[in-house]
């Protein structure tokens, strides 16, 4: 008899906890704000996060393609002269521009010379050449502190031929960008 008391008394004291444990399930289901509501937001926030990353690789690859052409254009001198002609002020004009748009990069300007000449004079000519540059820079509102001016002199030249047409591509200033 005590045996079945017993289990009379578990039998009340689960059935409610049985019957209450499904309907508990269902009303939390069915609740705004279920797994199935958070999984949805979690995945639009995951395409959100995707879309960003895309739309940021595409610009990192435009600046690195704008840096590249920045690059390129080389400013060229007369021989034995660091005055600029009308055509390189026209192409740092654009160059100004675009720093001023990139206000995290900076840039060095390279000074070159050709061959003929001593060292100190090509150096020092060099120096000019990159020093005519970073002021013109400055004169367009481009911050000095974002302007490195080196002189190579004719240690590093464009182009190794002795004619006037190969040496005339070694009087120049380059451009190096920095991130």
């Amino acid at each position: 008899m005590r045996k079945i008391m017993q289990l009379v008394i578990a039998l009340f004291v689960m059935l409610p906890i049985l019957i209450l444990s499904p309907a508990c399930s269902k009303k939390m289901a069915e609740t705004p704000g279920s797994d199935t509501d958070m999984q949805e937001e979690e995945v639009e926030a995951q395409k959100n996060r995707e879309k960003m990353e895309r739309e940021r690789g595409v610009r990192e690859r435009a600046l690195r393609a704008e840096i590249l052409q920045f690059m390129r254009e080389d400013i060229y001198f007369d021989k034995g002269s660091y005055r600029l002609g009308s055509e390189a002020r026209k192409l740092l004009q654009t160059k100004a521009q675009w720093l001023q748009k990139n206000p995290d990069l900076t840039v060095i300007v390279e000074g070159h010379t050709d061959e003929p000449g001593s060292k100190e004079y090509n150096l020092a000519l060099g120096d000019r050449r990159a020093g005519a540059v970073k002021s013109f820079l400055m004169g367009q509102g481009v911050q000095s502190r974002r302007i490195t001016a080196v002189s190579y002199g004719n240690e590093q030249p464009k182009s190794s031929g002795r004619a006037a047409k190969a040496r005339s591509k070694n009087r120049r200033v380059h451009f190096v960008v920095e991130e």
